[in-house]
């Protein structure tokens, strides 16, 4: 019986480390992949036309070895979407974009509280033309867990904004709740972003940024 527990334990123990060695290698391809994305947004640097897909080429490495590595997951997925922008046909535009919000669906499973991946499937959404069910949780997620963070929020106002005509009542009111918190941030994004969008209503004064009921800004007429 003791060798028997003593095989047992030892199987178990190769089982951990062969996927901890499988974690570390997928993370170590992960890491050059963003090394290298971070190097794009450095003043003055020129991105070669191959950078993308050796990027995705390596994350895919990455998620070969480990497909539910939500850091490579989440990589994936703003590299997806970041081949759009070359995109000469609709058709591979279309289909990276739903590689993309494949890839934020999945990075949610692993990191459901992740507010910038809840931002960027609705983003995702917003591009496939999928205003639905799914785009306004998304929204909602987005600010539940990054109620003060100021991109999510900019971007979370951008994507209700556009979509505001669709919107419920309740789903309105969480859009200028985001806005609410947005102004305390930057108003004048804020108010940029309302202009860019034609609704002059949902611009905040910024030199009385609270209105009689207490609220930042102004409700728009019902």
């Amino acid at each position: 019986m003791m060798r028997r527990l003593s095989v047992l334990l030892i199987a178990a123990l190769c089982a951990l480390f062969l996927l901890a060695a499988r974690q570390t290698l997928s993370d170590f391809y992960t890491h050059t992949a963003a090394l290298e994305i971070e190097a794009w947004s450095r003043p003055g640097f020129r991105r070669d036309a191959k950078a993308l897909p050796q990027v995705i080429e390596r994350l895919g490495r990455a998620l070969s070895i480990a497909p539910e590595n939500a850091w490579a997951l989440e990589f994936m997925g703003a590299m997806q979407f970041e081949t759009v922008r070359g995109a000469t046909d609709p058709q591979v535009a279309v289909t990276a974009v739903r590689d993309s919000h494949a890839s934020f669906r999945r990075t949610l499973r692993q990191r459901p509280t992740s507010s910038h991946t809840w931002g960027n499937l609705a983003l995702a959404k917003q591009s496939l033309g999928e205003i639905d069910s799914e785009f306004y949780a998304a929204l909602e997620q987005s600010a539940r867990y990054g109620p003060w963070e100021s991109p999510v929020l900019m971007i979370g106002l951008q994507l209700g904004l556009g979509a505001w005509d669709r919107a419920s009542p309740a789903q309105r009111e969480g859009i200028l709740q985001m806005r609410d918190r947005a102004v305390q941030r930057d108003v004048g994004s804020v108010n940029r972003i309302a202009r860019d969008y034609n609704r002059p209503d949902l611009a905040c004064d910024p030199k009385a940024p609270t209105s009689a009921d207490g609220r930042p800004c102004p409700r728009p007429p019902s």
